[in-house]
C-alpha cells in the first residue's frame, strides 16, 4: 500500500511520498477569533502582521492545556496539531496512503499517545512509528557512534546513535531556548541595526517590512553557505533599502548559541570514541556551524539533506511496518560501520583546508587574502587577543592561491607551523597548528567537505 513519511517536528512538517519531499510546514497557527486557526505556511506567511494571534507551542508542548486565547475550533494546544496534520495531511496524501509518523526523540510517551488520538480523529492510518534520528542517520557511512543534531523551533536536540550494525538510539539532551525562533530572532537584529547604521530605515518598525524580512531570512542564509558575504535589500512604502553583511558577523551574532551548541557535542562524547555528528538540515545550513563542530576534534561531520528522516523512513518503511504499534528506535545500517580516528575530519593528513579555527570561530580561507595579527586592518581579518609579546599588527596572511592554501610570513618575529619557521610562504594542510608570537597565539587549520 503506498506510504507516506511525515517528520512531525515543530520547525517545519515535512511529508515524503515516492521519493518527493514537500515544502516544510511550520509549526504555527494564527488564532483568528473569527474563522478559527490558520496554520502551516500561510499562518507563517502573517504571523509578523498579526502577533498577538501567533501561536507555536503546540508541537513542542503537545497537551490538552488550554491555549492562551481561542479561536473557533482550537480551544487546547492538541486542537491546533489536529488543525496542522489534517491540513497537511490532506495536502500530501493520495487515498489509500497511509502514514508513518517520524517523531523526535524529545515526544514524550503521553504526547505520542495524545498524537495516535489526533491522527484517529483526522481519518490519518498509521502504518508506522519511528525514531527521526535514527531514520536519518541509518543509511549514512559514519562510525559506530553517532551524534545527530537538530534544531527544532525552540531548542536543540542532541541524539546519540550507537551500533556496528543495528543503529540503535541511546539516549537524547537537550538544549533549551537554543532554537531557530531565537536564532532568526538573533539576526533579523543583526539585519535590522546593520540597516538603521547606514540608511536611518529599521526594518522591524513596521509590520510588513518585519514580516518580509523574516521571509527572505532563510534564502539569505542558504546563500552564506556559498559565499563570505551578500547584499541585503528590502522594500517599504519609502523605497528600497540595503546593506551588506559578511558571514562572520552573522557568526558573531549567533556566538551565544554556538557555543551552547558546540557544548552540547563535546560534553556527549567518549573519551578516545571516534564519532560521526550528522547534521540536519536545519542544523547544517547554520553559517560556520559546521565548522565549529569540526574544531572541536577528532569527529567526522556528515551534514544531512532536507527530509532526511522522511526518506530514510520510506527506505526502512517493511523493517518499521513489521513492528506495528511500536515506536522503532534502531535499524539495520546501510554501511557497515567504519571504525578508527582515522575519518575524523580535522585530522585529514594532506587534505587542504578550507578554514582557520581561532577562538571557538572558524573563518572560509578563500581567493580573498585573510590578514592575522593584533590590527590587521582588513576587511577579512583576525584580531588576535591576549599576550601580545612577538605578534606583529599583520603578523601573516592566508590565502588560497594556485589550488592550495599558503601562508605567508609579514612578521619580524616569525609565523611557525607546526612548531617549524615559515621562510616566505609554506603550503598548510588540514591538522597543521599555526604559532604566532612567543609563546606564541594557535590557530588550526581544518578542512570542512
Amino acid at each position: 500500500m503506498p506510504r507516506v513519511a511525515l517528520e512531525l517536528v515543530d520547525a517545519g512538517l515535512i511529508a515524503a511520498r515516492e521519493g518527493v519531499l514537500s515544502s516544510p510546514s511550520p509549526g504555527l497557527a494564527l488564532l483568528d477569533p473569527a474563522t478559527g486557526p490558520v496554520v502551516g505556511r500561510e499562518a507563517a506567511l502573517q504571523a509578523r502582521m498579526k502577533p498577538v494571534l501567533a501561536f507555536d507551542r503546540f508541537w513542542s508542548d503537545l497537551t490538552m492545556d488550554p491555549l492562551p486565547r481561542t479561536a473557533p475550533r482550537a480551544a487546547c494546544r492538541a486542537d491546533l496539531a489536529y488543525a496542522h496534520l489534517s491540513q497537511f495531511w490532506a495536502d500530501e496524501s493520495e487515498p489509500g496512503d497511509e502514514a508513518l509518523l517520524v517523531l523526535p526523540a524529545t515526544m514524550r510517551p503521553a504526547e505520542i499517545g495524545l498524537l495516535a488520538g489526533i491522527a484517529r480523529a483526522a481519518a490519518i492510518p498509521i502504518a508506522g512509528w519511528v525514531d527521526l534520528a535514527v531514520a536519518a542517520c541509518a543509511a549514512i557511512e559514519a562510525e559506530a557512534t553517532v551524534l545527530h543534531l537538530d534544531l527544532q523551533l525552540h531548542q536543540a536536540v542532541l541524539t546519540e546513535l550507537h551500533g556496528p550494525s543495528l543503529l540503535r538510539r541511546r539516549r537524547f539532551e537537550v538544549a533549551p531556548r537554543v532554537g531557530l525562533k531565537a536564532l532568526y530572532g538573533a539576526w533579523a537584529q543583526l539585519v535590522s541595526e546593520s540597516m538603521v547604521r547606514r540608511t536611518r530605515f529599521d526594518p522591524l518598525h513596521q509590520a510588513a517590512t518585519e514580516q518580509q524580512l523574516f521571509d527572505r531570512l532563510p534564502g539569505w542564509l542558504a546563500r552564506l553557505a556559498d559565499v563570505d558575504s551578500i547584499d541585503i535589500e528590502l522594500e517599504s512604502g519609502a523605497g528600497r533599502f540595503g546593506v551588506s553583511l559578511r558571514r562572520e558577523q552573522f557568526v558573531l551574532a549567533a556566538e551565544t548559541w554556538y557555543t551552547q551548541l558546540a557544548d552540547l557535542i563535546r560534553l556527549s562524547r567518549r573519551a578516545g570514541e571516534p564519532v560521526t555528528v550528522a547534521l540536519s538540515a536545519r542544523a547544517a545550513m547554520l553559517p560556520a556551524l559546521a565548522e565549529r563542530c569540526a574544531s572541536l576534534g577528532d569527529v567526522a561531520m556528515h551534514p544531512l539533506p532536507e527530509g532526511a528522516a522522511a526518506l530514510g523512513a520510506l527506505a526502512w518503511a517493511q523493517d518499521i511496518c513489521d513492528r506495528p504499534g511500536t515506536l522503532v528506535i534502531a535499524l539495520e545500517r546501510d554501511k557497515p560501520a567504519r571504525h578508527g580516528a582515522s575519518a575524523a575530519l580535522p585530522d585529514a593528513r594532506g587534505t587542504m583546508p578550507t578554514h582557520v579555527v581561532y577562538g571557538g570561530h572558524a573563518h572560509r580561507i578563500s581567493a580573498e587574502p585573510l590578514s592575522i595579527g593584533l590590527e590587521p586592518g582588513e576587511d577579512r581579518s583576525i584580531a588576535l587577543q591576549g599576550p601580545a609579546a612577538g605578534i606583529s599588527r599583520a603578523h601573516c596572511t592566508l590565502v588560497l592561491q594556485d589550488g592550495a592554501v599558503v601562508v605567508r610570513d609579514h612578521s619580524r618575529y616569525g609565523t611557525f607551523v607546526n612548531g617549524e619557521r615559515v621562510s616566505g610562504i609554506v603550503a598548510l594542510a588540514a591538522g597543521d597548528r599555526l604559532r604566532v608570537g612567543s609563546p606564541g597565539v594557535v590557530l588550526e587549520l581544518v578542512a570542512v567537505g
